[in-house]
């Protein structure tokens, strides 16, 4: 395990081994930052010599990969795991907010037309928004811990005309389902031949629309595949309840953000060179012939073809969590308060070292007995004592952060 240095102006240095850094702590001349990853401060004047030092990134709409080398050894990887739950907890908050007004400030006048975010030009979905902002917040991360000279980064490409059907070839690749329509909603009428497909006209009701099997708010998509024509009286009886309709989820969806990743990362003004996913395949696989895992494809990624490495055994397994609670209250009345801020002195994600072992803060209890979690939200223990034996280690933050040490061996 390496140890990383940054100077009395908080630029990086090459890290060294532990024993040298234990030096320096005894001897007064540096101070420890950070824990996880273990990163030392000097408090004298030093040269600022520094190596090359190349960082890749693997991006990804759900796990993204990190890692930087040096003198032919790994010195940081990495994998961060995206959320997923944005949507989600948009609607939540806006639940939350909405009963909130309405019990507190009854008469207060709509204000959905004042939202310019809603109007901006350009604008990102908040969960794409939120995965974007996870690649650049790591590679500021990287950037704080190592003096990188470069950046290769792989941006994937996804066919989804082929996944959506893989069969395709030939001349009739760029004629779609959609051709000779003006919109998908022509298209799906004209398939369904102009019929509800769920009475087949037995109501006789002739004002038609195209309805989403799987709803958007449950991540389904604007595809044919995902919609149906319904006539009005059918459409207005499904919505209260009084009948089904079964489908599948999208396949393409991280598909699609990754193609959008992908594009605002280009945008962005961030200088790297870009890779192919057959290069690093062929580079973990044929020279590094290491396992199929987000940070060994980028230590693949930093690597020229010909170059082999020394591979570090310990990983920083990330997760990023939303930064608060915004659920109050719970009970029929609302009449139980939540302790949304801090109780004991701690607040949720605060990582903790009890008699019961070393976790996340999950759940408190006005009681003092609270619940510990594990990077990935698995239960270690669900209740402890935090009023005896207790000690934070580490202050909440959205980026949960756990070192695991991980074996290498090879795919052959």
């Amino acid at each position: 395990m390496l140890v990383f240095i940054i100077n009395q102006n908080k630029k990086p240095l090459m890290p060294c081994k532990p024993s040298k850094a234990r030096k320096l702590l005894q001897a007064g001349k540096a101070k420890v930052v950070r824990n996880t990853p273990f990163t030392i401060k000097l408090l004298f004047g030093s040269s600022g010599y520094t190596q090359p030092v190349i960082a890749g990134m693997d991006t990804g709409s759900k796990v993204v990969g990190c890692a930087a080398i040096a003198n032919g050894k790994v010195l940081y990887q990495s994998e961060i795991y995206l959320r997923e739950n944005v949507s989600k907890k948009m609607q939540q908050r806006k639940m939350y907010r909405r009963t909130r007004r309405g019990r507190k400030t009854r008469y207060r006048p709509a204000r959905f037309d004042n939202r310019g975010n809603s109007t901006k030009g350009g604008r990102l979905a908040p969960s794409i928004r939120s995965k974007l902002e996870a690649h650049f917040r790591e590679k500021r991360f990287v950037e704080s811990l190592l003096p990188v000279t470069g950046w290769k980064v792989e941006l994937a490409s996804f066919d989804i005309h082929k996944i959506t059907n893989p069969e395709v070839y030939g001349v009739g690749y760029q004629e779609g389902d959609l051709k000779g329509f003006y919109n998908v909603k022509a298209y799906v009428l004209d398939r369904d031949g102009y019929t509800c497909q769920h009475c087949m006209g037995k109501s006789k009701d002739f004002r038609l629309h195209c309805h989403h099997i799987v709803f958007r708010s449950q991540k389904g998509t604007d595809t044919p595949e995902n919609l149906i024509t319904l006539c009005e009286t059918c459409h207005k009886a499904l919505h209260k309840g009084e009948f089904k309709l079964s489908g599948s989820r999208s396949k393409t969806k991280h598909a699609t953000e990754i193609g959008i990743l992908k594009s605002q990362i280009r945008k962005s003004g961030w200088s790297f060179a870009e890779t192919f996913g057959y290069e690093t395949k062929y580079r973990r696989e044929q020279v590094l012939k290491l396992l199929k895992t987000h940070y060994f494809d980028a230590v693949a990624i930093c690597c020229r073809d010909d170059q082999k490495v020394e591979v570090e055994d310990s990983v920083f397994l990330k997760r990023n969590v939303p930064a608060g609670d915004y659920q109050q209250r719970r009970g029929k009345r609302s009449e139980k308060k939540i302790p949304t801020g801090k109780l004991f002195g701690l607040r949720k994600f605060d990582l903790v070292k009890t008699e019961n072992g070393i976790g996340f803060i999950r759940g408190k209890r006005s009681s003092g007995f609270f619940t510990l979690c594990d990077v990935f939200g698995n239960m270690i223990t669900t209740s402890v004592n935090i009023k005896r034996n207790c000690r934070r280690l580490r202050a909440a933050s959205t980026t949960l952060v756990q070192m695991v040490q991980m074996t290498h061996s090879s795919p052959h």
